[in-house]
């Protein structure tokens, strides 16, 4: 999301923000949109983690997924 539509990746980061303002105003713990246990922004990466499709034939015989 945070690369294919920004924007609404932008409103989530929002939305967890507001979420956590509130809960820390009434003494909660904070929560967060991610299993990690941290902020979206801090553990969505902003480039590809698997970098082998290049669409230049690198990867069609299959030998990067050895």
């Amino acid at each position: 999301m945070r690369r294919d539509q920004p924007d609404l990746f932008t409103k989530a980061c929002h939305l967890e923000t507001t979420i956590n303002k509130r809960r820390h105003t009434v003494g909660k713990d904070p929560v967060y949109l991610t299993r990690y246990n941290a902020p979206l922004a801090d553990v969505t990466p902003n480039t590809d983690t698997l970098p082998f499709d290049q669409d230049d034939g690198t990867c069609d015989t299959g030998w990067c997924f050895t």
